[in-house]
């Protein structure tokens, strides 16, 4: 059995929830798209429906280029000189919004596309249908494994899932 089907065997998922209010909304939702120029996004059949409602997102910018240090300052504030997409750990001293939702009470979780188990830190997963490889997950992508602050904590590791697991929680009203 590879390493990767033991682990999710036994890795822990959770949906914790919170009654924090808001002073404005009580949920907050962060969709990550691939980075791509304004013409090509607004040909998404997708975004072109948000664009008939007067949703444009015209002035969404990242920090830097490539990705990996836009998803790092999301959850940080900063992207701390990163320049490039390598294996990124950030020292448990460094705060991360995770530390900041915790302190207060509100509950959160964290759902990537093609995360083979909760708590996955590895740097990529690679799957096969059909006798084809997929690099379907990159680590990059996923803020909070970036954050040693995160990752040391097995509670917070377990908030951190499959995106199939939305539908779930979504259900559940978790």
């Amino acid at each position: 059995m590879s390493a990767v089907k033991q682990a999710q065997a036994t890795a822990l998922t959770s949906s914790p929830t919170s009654d924090v209010e808001g002073a404005v909304f009580d949920r907050f939702v962060i969709i990550w798209l691939e980075n791509t120029d304004y013409t090509s996004a607004a040909a998404d059949p997708n975004l072109s429906a948000l664009a008939a409602q007067g949703l444009t997102l015209s002035q969404n910018f990242g920090v830097t280029h490539p990705s990996e240090p836009n998803y790092m300052a999301s959850h940080g504030g900063d992207y701390f000189g990163l320049d490039g997409d390598v294996l990124t750990y950030v020292d448990s001293s460094v705060s991360s919004v995770f530390d900041l939702l915790d302190t207060k009470g509100v509950s959160w979780s964290e759902y990537q596309e093609d995360m083979p188990y909760s708590g996955y830190e590895g740097y990529q997963y690679q799957s096969v249908i059909n006798n084809a490889t997929h690099n379907d997950y990159v680590r990059k992508h996923n803020p909070g494994v970036l954050y040693d602050s995160a990752t040391d904590v097995p509670q917070r590791l377990s908030q951190m899932k499959n995106f199939t697991q939305f539908y779930v929680d979504l259900e559940n009203n978790a």
